[in-house]
């Protein structure tokens, strides 16, 4: 049997940092002149790339050199927010460790990227945990294009069908799915029933089994 990939979103998914996100971004547009209302950012723009987030709500193109002067303070804001609460999510080492263990390939695939991974799989020691990282900075296409994932599969070697993904996001959910790989939802932005093709949803990973999840790949 082919080894499992088990591709794992990185915000909202290894750390629980999503509410310090929404409030940078709730600071930072409106400093801007710009509401910004929780469940439209949550189902229209989490998981894009930032340019993407800054597009959506100034509604009109964000040139790159403008769109890094902006990302850079609003994530500035966002580490300030989330350092004194910085931690991995419960249960994901031991299960990282299972699933190793279990002979799966481990993956990160996110839409951040730079200081933000670092801060993250740096701050955290988690980067020696997966065996490839696929950011923002190495896609053309963010999600919902599966380019992240199809991109992470093959620096796993390992074939889409036989891939799971865990995401928190309804865009990220739909980019697992054009990219043929089974999903895990983890509700920690989303509640079960607002996710359309899970095959499994979690609060977290405490007492789950790398057996489980290694069935739920479409090629099992």
């Amino acid at each position: 049997m082919s080894a499992p990939g088990f591709l794992f979103d990185m915000d909202g998914v290894v750390c629980l940092n999503m509410p310090a996100h929404e409030e940078a971004w709730r600071r930072f547009f409106r400093e801007r002149g710009v509401e910004l209302e929780l469940r439209e950012f949550r189902e229209k723009t989490m998981g894009m790339p930032t340019r993407e987030v800054l597009r959506y709500y100034f509604k009109r193109d964000v040139p790159p050199d403008e769109a890094a002067a902006l990302a850079a303070v609003k994530e500035e804001l966002y580490r300030a927010l989330y350092l004194p609460e910085r931690r991995p999510a419960e249960g994901l080492v031991d299960f990282l460790e299972a699933a190793r263990a279990d002979g799966a390939r481990l993956g990160l695939g996110t839409g951040s990227k730079g200081d933000n991974v670092s801060f993250i799989l740096d701050g955290l020691d988690l980067r020696a945990r997966f065996d490839a990282v696929v950011d923002a900075g190495e896609v053309v296409r963010g999600k919902p294009d599966p380019e992240t994932f199809l991109r992470l599969a093959g620096k796993l070697g390992v074939e889409p069908g036989d891939c799971v993904v865990f995401e928190d996001s309804l865009l990220g959910e739909e980019a697992a799915r054009r990219a043929g790989m089974a999903v895990v939802a983890v509700t920690t932005s989303h509640a079960a029933a607002e996710f359309r093709s899970a095959a499994l949803a979690v609060g977290d990973f405490r007492g789950l089994s790398p057996a489980a999840v290694r069935a739920l790949r479409p090629a099992a």
